[in-house]
């Protein structure tokens, strides 16, 4: 019978009990650990109900209050009050804000999608070729400025203006 290996150990009724208190033992840590966790949700649970029994505090409390009085005027009211030129400031600057934190919240989120990031690349190659582009005609005007400060001072900046014109022009023959 050489071979073959009897594991008696693996048998309650034949190790001898040998391993009982070892089993125990994980027995009741499994215990301790599911008790454990049995009042973390309790915890939870209450910390929960306790914070849908207590009204809400908003995070925005100006915000609802602009739009609890927003809410509360008649139609005339709020057409009377939005014509008014310091409220239209005053709430386009707002807007901006609000424009700018989604754009800040959105440009991940375009940037890593595919037609977004292919309407990007479009955009920036447009923004290089118009800066340089933009580049150039400033440079000309700064030039055609000296230009006109070292040899024409005794005209008018218009009336040099006006000959560059002229002299930029194709002649008819």
């Amino acid at each position: 019978m050489s071979g073959i290996n009897f594991n008696f150990g693996a048998d309650p009724l034949l190790n001898g009990g040998r391993d009982y208190n070892s089993q125990f033992q994980a027995i009741e840590d499994m215990q301790r650990e599911l008790e454990k966790k049995k009042a973390a949700i309790v915890q939870a649970k209450a910390q929960l109900e306790q914070q849908q029994t207590q009204p809400q505090q908003s995070r925005t409390p100006i915000w609802d209050e602009i739009d609890s009085i927003c809410r509360g005027m008649s139609d005339k009211e709020f057409s009377i009050v939005s014509e008014n030129a310091e409220f239209q400031e005053s709430n386009g600057y707002i807007a901006a804000l609000i424009q700018q934190a989604q754009l800040e919240m959105l440009r991940p989120i375009i940037e890593s999608s595919k037609e977004g990031k292919d309407a990007l690349d479009r955009h920036l190659t447009l923004v290089k070729r118009l800066k340089k582009s933009a580049s150039k005609e400033v440079d000309d005007e700064l030039n055609d400025f000296k230009e006109y400060r070292e040899k024409y001072a005794h005209m008018t900046y218009e009336d040099y203006l006006k000959m560059k014109r002229e002299q930029s022009k194709p002649k008819k023959k």
